[in-house]
């Protein structure tokens, strides 16, 4: 059986061990006085002249009876219990998956090995399980060995955004529900975590200095973007030109420096300046920005590296847009106002024969994606008083229609596959109409069913917006390659050719199935249609909250923890009676020896010197 103390505080009380030795230090030896008759002594008592003196050690049974009690003592204090055979507890540890931790995983590894060591000592059985946070995550760990968890560990690599643990914390609650153990939840700053989730943490306070987001674009150069004139008035041919930000996390000045890498390592001396030192105060964000080489699709911005690497490297993809070609055949004021707002919308452009969408009105049967344009019952201006409510649809979401004013919307018959999107009183303002063309193609229509002309809708933030989502979702299913940049893990539409075609994920040379994300990791990528290349880009990190850790600091709550467990799966001493016993019996016999004693010791020196008197 193995054995728990449920008070190690008790174990103080063998301090008293000293204080006994002590004491049996300064008991002075007796003297002998050889006299011839016993009315010479002096008739006083004995008195010391010099004071306590340090004697040596002498042994005897009073003094290692005192020790016995004193040990005793300590150990009826500690309260110690034995582990039942049949005890059996479930410790699911579960790690936070956000990038932060990569900065501390090697202090977090040794905090485990230290701290969960104890572990096993509070039941006769232990099931482990390690999990991580994030979402979509397989177990890394189930078994009874220590040593394989903490291999499972090493080859675990943090890799999400800030996001909250309640699934995987509730996966693990549910695990120990039935058995007795605990959830340890291994972060790298306080978090609100459940009163039956232990906390612990190896994090710190560091200074981090990183990119807090950048991008590429196609168009005029940097000198022509600044409106500065060139002798000849020319504007330059189309450039690609970038820009970032550099973001101080810390609460200390910095000084750091940046560079350009082509793909593959090489260095990069953007301008032909090489490296570029900066100096960035606490909390400051500065903008960088420069112009990519004509022959160069890829780029690495890199600054010098610290602790924590996600933020030190900005990957950049030299961008090839799809762009969305189309046609306005709506005619008067409604038409006019769709062709300013769709000139406005990047990546649109007008007036190609063979658009991708048209804008037509109501009851015209597009051989393409289309916006149509409806009427109001009655010509006369009147507005329908009726609120706008929105339903929950990628085109409608989190934007505000209250304030669009408008006539009263025709009657439309809604079809089996028809998406209402917006509503004024009991009829559909707009809705979402799929359909198919003469060769089978897919399409769907956006129908705006009011006047336009006749409504306020040139001053509602929400239409612009709307349209901007549409154009994107033409834009998802044209059937042509690209290129961009993403942040990690960003939700990337294919928009393939053909719906059965395999599509795979290439990063650094390593194909996986494309589950519809970027890489999780910052680098570039390649999405790959039956082998061909489809799209090409590069993800980058830009999660500001996961790269402040000025909140970071180290903790662990599972000591108490573990201790109330081990008293759940343990039983009292048996032993206590007969310890209670035993230390009675030294508080007796170390009194009743030392009387004897000191009798016996009177009365032999009276009768030696009467003899010899």
């Amino acid at each position: 059986m193995r054995l728990i103390l449920a008070n190690p505080a008790g174990l103080w009380a063998l301090t008293a061990i000293p204080l006994v030795l002590l004491i049996h230090f300064l008991q002075e030896q007796s003297r002998k006085v050889r006299s011839s008759t016993l009315f010479l002594l002096d008739r006083v008592k004995p008195e010391s002249v010099g004071g306590a003196r340090l004697e040596r050690l002498r042994h005897s049974v009073p003094l290692w009876l005192q020790l016995l009690a004193v040990t005793i003592i300590a150990w009826l204090l500690a309260e110690p219990r034995w582990i039942r055979q049949d005890s059996r507890q479930t410790v699911v540890v579960v790690l936070d998956s956000s990038v932060s931790m990569s900065a501390f995983k090697k202090e977090t590894r040794a905090l485990l090995q230290n701290k969960l060591s104890h572990w096993p000592g509070a039941a006769a059985h232990t099931d482990w399980h390690l999990l991580e946070s994030g979402p979509r995550k397989p177990r890394l760990y189930a078994g009874s060995e220590t040593g394989e968890l903490l291999k499972a560990f090493d080859k675990w690599e943090p890799t999400q955004g800030a996001h909250a643990p309640d699934a995987a914390l509730l996966t693990g609650r549910g695990l120990v529900r039935s058995s007795a153990g605990i959830v340890i939840f291994v972060t790298d700053r306080k978090t609100e975590v459940s009163a039956d989730v232990a906390l612990m943490s190896a994090g710190e306070l560091i200074e981090n200095v990183g990119f807090a987001g950048g991008e590429a674009s196609v168009g005029r150069s940097l000198r022509e973007r600044n409106q500065v004139s060139q002798d000849d008035g020319s504007r330059g041919a189309p450039a690609t030109y970038w820009s970032a930000l550099v973001k101080n996390y810390g609460r200390e000045t910095q000084e750091r420096e940046w560079w350009m890498e082509e793909e593959g390592g090489s260095q990069k001396a953007e301008g032909g300046k090489g490296k570029h030192k900066f100096t960035i105060e606490p909390g400051q964000t500065i903008a960088l920005q420069g112009e990519l080489p004509p022959d160069v699709e890829r780029v690495t911005l890199v600054l010098g590296a610290d602790k924590f690497t996600w933020d030190d490297r900005l990957p950049l993809q030299k961008p090839k847009p799809r762009i969305v070609h189309a046609a306005v055949r709506a005619p008067g004021a409604s038409g006019e106002l769709m062709k300013k707002i769709f000139a406005a919308l990047d990546g649109v452009e007008l007036g190609s024969l063979t658009p991708d969408f048209v804008v037509d009105e109501l009851g015209n049967a597009p051989g393409s994606d289309a916006v149509q344009l409806g009427g109001s019952l009655g010509e006369n201006g009147a507005l329908d008083p009726a609120w706008v409510a929105a339903e929950d649809h990628r085109l409608t979401r989190d934007l505000a229609w209250s304030g669009l004013l408008s006539g009263r919307p025709l009657e439309l018959t809604m079809g089996d596959g028809d998406i209402p999107l917006l509503w004024k009183g009991n009829r559909a303002l707009a809705l979402l109409r799929p359909g198919a063309t003469a060769d089978g193609r897919q399409i769907q229509r956006l129908i705006l069913n009011w006047d336009l002309a006749q409504s306020n809708a040139a001053r509602v933030p929400a239409l612009p917006v709307m349209l901007q989502r549409f154009v994107e979702m033409v834009r998802e299913r044209k059937a042509e390659p690209w290129a961009g940049n993403f942040e990690v893990a960003q939700r990337i539409e294919a928009g393939g050719r053909r719906q059965e075609a395999k599509v795979e994920l290439r990063v650094n040379g390593a194909t996986t199935m494309f589950e519809g994300r970027a890489p999780e990791r910052p680098g570039f990528f390649e999405v790959l249609e039956d082998d061909k290349i489809w799209i090409s880009g590069a993800a980058h990190f830009a999660d500001i909250r996961e790269a402040d850790f000025r909140d970071a600091e180290s903790l662990d709550t599972s000591k108490q923890r573990r201790i109330e467990t081990a008293l759940k799966q343990s039983e009292a001493d048996p032993w206590t009676p007969l310890w209670m016993l035993a230390l009675v019996a030294c508080f007796i016999g170390a009194w009743a020896w030392r009387g004897t004693r000191t009798g016996k010791s009177v009365v032999s020196e009276s009768v030696r010197q009467y003899v010899k008197a």
